[in-house]
């Protein structure tokens, strides 16, 4: 049954990009929390998706195993200094440090994850019809 690999790779591609929106999502929500001084601030997060091989070799195999990888790693933006001389959390210079997230990226981050997982929706949507329609011609 060679239609459940297109049925896979879409789902692959929607796990992907739904861990991309719970992402974006996670650095929006922590975008302005305040650690006590001397403690690290909340580091933004990413999503970095690889392939599983290289694309000739993944023809040969017929596609098998290529589904996308994906992890979660530490962005590595230095956190946002503001001066506050008078809140709680403020250091001996008067600065807050706040989590290095732009809410910029992350809106455009979570603005094409969704539509790459609706492209997935209608690849899987496709196939099914596809699938369907093959069954169709195959009874009569």
């Amino acid at each position: 049954m060679e239609y459940l690999k297109s049925f896979a790779i879409s789902a692959a591609g929607m796990g992907v990009e739904r861990m991309r929106v719970e992402v974006a999502s996670l650095n929006l929500a922590n975008a302005h929390t305040v650690q006590a001084p001397g403690s690290a601030p909340f580091q933004p997060l990413r999503v970095v998706a690889t392939a599983a091989g290289v694309f000739a070799g993944l023809v040969d195999q017929g596609l098998q195993g290529a589904l996308p990888l994906a992890s979660v790693e530490p962005a590595g933006a230095a956190p946002r200094m503001v001066h506050e001389p008078a809140h709680p959390f403020a250091d001996a210079r008067g600065f807050v440090a706040y989590p290095g997230v732009n809410p910029a990226t992350e809106m455009v981050s979570l603005m094409s994850a969704t539509r790459a997982y609706e492209a997935n929706v209608a690849a899987m949507s496709t196939a099914r019809t596809l699938v369907l329609k093959a069954l169709e011609i195959g009874r009569s």
